[in-house]
């Protein structure tokens, strides 16, 4: 399985998602997640397959409010999706960072034209492992490569979602503003969804908490950027409003109008 440490931690919702399914939970069943990981299985090395064993044990045995936790986005996610594309046939859904995500197969997507975009390698793991299943168009560049946004605007810039989940707290403040700065010049009657952390997470006690449980799982992953509060999100960016605050799992989902006619 050629990937790297960071593209690793998006197995991590993907084990969520299949132990909660495998749960018989009536509320969620993704089995495309089981699916996933099952033939992501089959890619890994030993080594690879020690460590997402080790993973589910501990989101089976100790960990299993974080399940619960990260359920509360995806459930989120799938409900904002979902509205738009009601509100909305025919629009265009991005899903930024996207990983092992399976969200294509809960919602209705045959009314929308849906997109997945994320790392060259991360992409090329997905296409194997899922390719007798994948009917929509799969973008491998990163959310920064503006390229992306050329290709799915070429014919027209209106009426899409773009979907951010554990995407930007991961990243430089000054890196996501500047990104959302060209999101807000280049698509209009549109819609993006986003989870932010609030800023303390980024500093004192709370970061090196934060650093403490990473590093239990095996991983070195830290939150570099938040917010104070939700309307900040408008400041970063001309054209955007906030339409809707939802409870993520790390902190809030922010819904934005972008150039709303």
């Amino acid at each position: 399985m050629n990937l790297s440490e960071v593209s690793r931690t998006a197995i991590l919702p993907l084990l969520c998602r299949a132990v909660q399914s495998e749960m018989g939970d009536p509320t969620f069943n993704d089995p495309m997640a089981i699916l996933c990981l099952e033939r992501l299985m089959s890619l890994s090395s030993e080594e690879e397959k020690k460590r997402i064993l080790k993973w589910r044990k501990m989101y089976t045995g100790i960990n299993t409010r974080d399940v619960k936790a990260r359920m509360i986005t995806v459930r989120s996610f799938d409900s904002i999706a979902s509205r738009f594309i009601s509100d909305n046939p025919g629009c265009t859904v991005v899903n930024l960072a996207c990983g092992f995500d399976t969200r294509f197969w809960r919602i209705e997507a045959d009314q929308c034209n849906y997109i997945e975009l994320d790392l060259p390698e991360m992409i090329a793991v997905k296409s194997e492992i899922l390719k007798d299943h994948l009917n929509y168009e799969l973008i491998g560049c990163s959310v920064f490569d503006t390229s992306w946004i050329d290709k799915v605007t070429s014919s027209g810039n209106s009426h899409f979602l773009l979907l951010a989940e554990a995407l930007f707290y991961y990243l430089p403040k000054h890196d996501v503003t500047k990104i959302l700065q060209v999101i807000s010049q280049r698509f209009d009657r549109s819609q993006l969804a986003l989870e932010m952390a609030p800023e303390k997470y980024t500093k004192g006690l709370w970061k090196r908490l934060i650093q403490l449980e990473s590093r239990a799982w095996g991983i070195d992953v830290s939150i570099v950027s938040g917010i104070n509060n939700q309307r900040e999100i408008e400041s970063y960016a001309n054209g955007f409003k906030v339409i809707s605050v939802e409870k993520g799992s790390v902190g809030s989902i922010i819904t934005v109008s972008i150039n709303a006619a």
